[in-house]
């Protein structure tokens, strides 16, 4: 439903009222009184000429705003890391756990058909192996984040 401040928007700008515009003066006092206003301001708007841009405005403005961009780019870089280390750390305690039972599930069924020594042996390499995998798992992410960062940039036409 249209208001009263998108009713004089469209009027100011000389753009043509919806139905639901129209059903909203109708109804409204107020935007019936401001129309002879607003749709002078729309003729004002419509009459005045369009300015032009200063030579080297572009790159004035674009060497004073260099400054704060790279320090929102740094800020939003750091927030983006801060948010995938999150994303892969949620999981970890669950996977902890999971790999946990498997062990000692792993361990149960070799000491029935190996020694133990020898079963003990194996465990120990597949949770070295586990830990190997987590921790090159968890010590790409910040490598991930930083590589997506200039994907995630919006492209200048």
């Amino acid at each position: 439903m249209m208001g009263c401040e998108d009713v004089d928007v469209l009027r100011a700008f000389g753009r043509p009222l919806g139905a639901d515009a129209e059903a909203h003066v109708r109804a409204c006092a107020r935007c019936r009184e401001l129309a002879p206003a607003l749709g002078a301001v729309s003729t004002a708007l419509g009459a005045s000429a369009v300015a032009s841009v200063p030579a080297g405005l572009t790159a004035r403005v674009l060497t004073a705003a260099s400054s704060p961009l790279a320090a929102n780019a740094t800020r939003a870089a750091r927030a983006r890391l801060a948010r995938a280390l999150a994303a892969g750390l949620a999981p970890l305690p669950a996977i902890l756990v999971l790999d946990f039972w498997l062990v000692r599930a792993g361990y149960d069924l070799l000491t029935r058909f190996l020694p133990g020594a020898l079963s003990l042996y194996v465990v120990a390499n597949w949770v070295g192996f586990l830990a190997l995998l987590l921790a090159l798992t968890y010590g790409a992410i910040p490598f991930l984040a930083a590589r997506q960062a200039p994907a995630l940039q919006p492209r200048s036409a």
